[in-house]
């Protein structure tokens, strides 16, 4: 309650449930941290490989930076004369941190572009799905990185929520169609740049039983064609007991480096 109360952000980010949910995982990462770590020690191993075969050092952008579980931030401080978080929303615990970093900065910034659109049309009683904008902010000049970091699957995942709430006029196909471009647009920015670019990712989801016995599996980034990884790691995000009927979810997450063109 206290940190919602004094969390600085846009009132969309507060009404789309965006800070409820940052506020949410906290709560989870502090149950399931022992679960969490191989996953997150593999995900800053990867990002600090790709940081060291940087061709430029001057700025590395996080994308999708959050509560810096996975973000190795004292290790690209020091890499890079500047580190750039972005998220579209940063808690005071994060704001604190980062002091200690000269060269760091947070960013507020929605890399969708959809989330403010969306709620002002509905505010305004406009029944439609905004264009998606993706745009990679900070990715010029002298960006010698880009990281998207466990984002693509969470990119549509609450502006899908608040269109089925506030907009039942739109159909599920319609839905599905739009977040499918939203998570390809993401994509398609990201492989405009011109430096390294890494991207982090779950792809696929598994739901197992008590007694091990798979009940559910699927896609996370819904249509969306991911390329080939050489780098695949398993995250058990949910484990046994956590969630209700005692099932556990366990993610498949992949990793890929493109190099600077």
């Amino acid at each position: 309650m206290v940190t919602w109360c004094i969390t600085s952000c846009p009132s969309y980010v507060r009404r789309m449930e965006y800070l409820y949910q940052a506020i949410a995982l906290r709560g989870r990462y502090r149950r399931r941290k022992h679960a969490w770590q191989p996953h997150l020690d593999a995900a800053r191993s990867f990002i600090l490989s790709v940081a060291e075969r940087c061709v430029s050092r001057g700025r590395v952008v996080v994308l999708g930076s959050g509560l810096l579980l996975d973000v190795p931030i004292e290790r690209l401080a020091e890499q890079f004369k500047e580190v750039v978080l972005v998220d579209i929303v940063h808690l005071p615990e994060i704001r604190r941190r980062v002091r200690a970093y000269p060269n760091v900065r947070l960013l507020q910034h929605d890399v969708t572009g959809v989330a403010k659109p969306l709620y002002e049309n509905v505010r305004r009683g406009i029944h439609a799905l905004p264009e998606v904008n993706a745009v990679i902010p900070e990715a010029g000049g002298d960006t010698g990185l880009v990281v998207s970091l466990n984002l693509i699957s969470q990119l549509a995942a609450i502006p899908s929520y608040y269109v089925s709430k506030k907009m039942p006029n739109v159909s599920q196909d319609e839905l599905d169609a739009w977040c499918n471009r939203i998570r390809a647009a993401h994509l398609d920015a990201l492989a405009a740049l011109s430096c390294d670019i890494c991207v982090i990712a779950d792809y696929a989801y598994v739901w197992k039983d008590p007694g091990g016995t798979v009940v559910e599996q699927g896609s996370t980034v819904g249509d969306l064609a991911l390329p080939e990884a050489g780098v695949k790691w398993e995250w058990h995000i949910a484990p046994f007991g956590e969630e209700p009927g005692g099932h556990a979810k366990t993610l498949s997450v992949a990793a890929w480096h493109w190099p600077a063109s």
